[in-house]
């Protein structure tokens, strides 16, 4: 299930973070870099049909819970958020998870049950330079033999290429209502 896990990390890191990231988002990787100028002679149908591929890959690693596998495809510290109401809670909230601690608390969510799958149903991808922003809709089930509930949902990914390497710098998702 995509409950998200309260994270680790303090709201002040979150800020700290998109502030160095937009410090950064200035300095060398303009369209005249190495990196952007190899990712431009890759063509552009090749470039989407590569990242599409990949968010392939990327459902079906988190439907055969392949935790390993499925950590790959983010960078360390890379960010998973949504707005969820805590069962303790009276409201929802925005809440940021990294990578790490969703993989270390999977029992709470997606392994918690026989039966979770997420299941890519449509994709569009756009690409500039060294990142990729892909919205993706997809229709998940969770639950046991008894009772599956399924659902849809989007899925917002930001790839980032860092040495010829394409990974998820932050993934937001929500359920359709």
């Amino acid at each position: 299930m995509r409950d998200p896990i309260i994270p680790k990390l303090p709201s002040s890191s979150v800020i700290a973070f998109a502030a160095v990231a937009i410090i950064l988002g200035g300095c060398g990787n303009g369209p005249a870099s190495d990196e952007a100028k190899e990712v431009s002679s890759m063509g552009a149908d090749s470039l989407v049909g590569l990242i599409e591929d990949r968010v392939a890959d990327y459902y079906d690693a988190m439907s055969n819970r392949d935790w390993p596998a499925y950590r790959e495809f983010f960078w360390p510290g890379a960010t998973l958020t949504t707005a969820w109401q805590p069962p303790d809670e009276t409201s929802s909230r925005v809440i940021p998870t990294t990578i790490e601690a969703f993989i270390e608390q999977t029992d709470l969510g997606p392994d918690s049950a026989p039966v979770f799958e997420e299941r890519l149903l449509e994709q569009e991808a756009t690409i500039r330079g060294p990142i990729a922003v892909v919205f993706a809709t997809y229709e998940a089930r969770f639950g046991d033999d008894d009772s599956v509930i399924t659902w849809r949902g989007t899925d917002a990914f930001t790839w980032l290429n860092h040495q010829d390497e394409w990974r998820i710098a932050s993934l937001v998702y929500a359920t359709d209502e």
